[in-house]
């Protein structure tokens, strides 16, 4: 099963608001979006309701305050911004390797 696409507008309005790429941006929205269903798991199981009674769960994240669901947007984001720099590290450091030039010439050395 395939995630639906996030909504354009939102991921240009948080690639804007957090200054990083729309790649980046649609990639923290949908982690986001993970954490609130696994949120949503743990309250469920807490309270005994119904995990996949959707109606609920919409009405559980829209009583939450603005503040903690902006926060877990901008975790997301934090995430996704570090995930990218380590990435960017194992690059760089695997590129830094001396390469070997591989030919089909015969060595020459020279005394």
């Amino acid at each position: 099963m395939h995630a639906p696409l996030a909504d354009p507008l939102a991921v240009l309005q948080v690639a804007t608001e957090h200054n990083i790429t729309e790649e980046q941006a649609a990639t923290a929205i949908e982690w986001a979006a993970h954490l609130t269903v696994h949120a949503w798991d743990a309250y469920a199981e807490l309270l005994g309701a119904e995990k996949k009674d959707g109606r609920t769960m919409e009405a559980w994240f829209h009583s939450l305050p603005a503040a903690t669901r902006a926060a877990v947007l901008d975790d997301a984001v934090t995430a996704v911004i570090g995930a990218d720099n380590a990435l960017a590290d194992v690059y760089r450091q695997r590129d830094r390797r001396a390469r070997v030039i591989r030919t089909n010439r015969r060595r020459v050395r020279i005394h």
